[in-house]
């Protein structure tokens, strides 16, 4: 999954309709997989088009789970990579419960269900973009900021 959102370059080029709505739609960040939803174009499409507007400097990438380094330790004992999971699942239930309170308790069940940190991280980024659509932009970005912090 990646998270794209417009720059501050003018648009100084003829775009497309599909490229138009995709610009429109990244004023916000959003991530690949809300833009499919939302164009209901095919994914090899849409690929496309955002290596098109990345191309033109419209739009950069904001995150990016496809290379998480969390994937390159395959060479960390298994037990070590558990315990970094356990531990990250921790910090992630402790950050929600302080940024959400008591809404943070229907999301737990979701947190211990991962079983990779490159999963962990690719929902927890889907959450705050849900916090941001629902229950309060200030939270969801609160949230994001801890996570970068919290997976970098």
């Amino acid at each position: 999954m990646q998270i794209y959102r417009r720059t501050a370059k003018p648009l100084a080029v003829l775009l497309g309709r599909e490229e138009r709505l995709i610009y429109s739609l990244c004023q916000e960040e959003i991530s690949d997989v809300v833009l499919a939803q939302r164009t209901n174009l095919a994914l090899d499409v849409l690929e496309k088009i955002l290596a098109s507007l990345l191309e033109l400097g419209l739009i950069e990438t904001v995150v990016s789970t496809k290379n998480l380094p969390s994937e390159n330790l395959q060479s960390e004992p298994k037990t070590a990579l558990q315990e970094r999971l356990a531990a990250t699942k921790a910090k992630l239930t402790e950050i929600l419960e302080a940024e959400l309170g008591t809404h943070a308790k229907k999301y737990l069940p979701e947190i211990e269900s991962k079983k990779s940190l490159a999963e962990l991280e690719e929902w927890s980024y889907k959450l705050v973009l849900k916090l941001k659509l629902t229950i309060s932009q200030k939270a969801a970005a609160t949230l994001e900021a801890r996570l970068k912090s919290l997976f970098s």
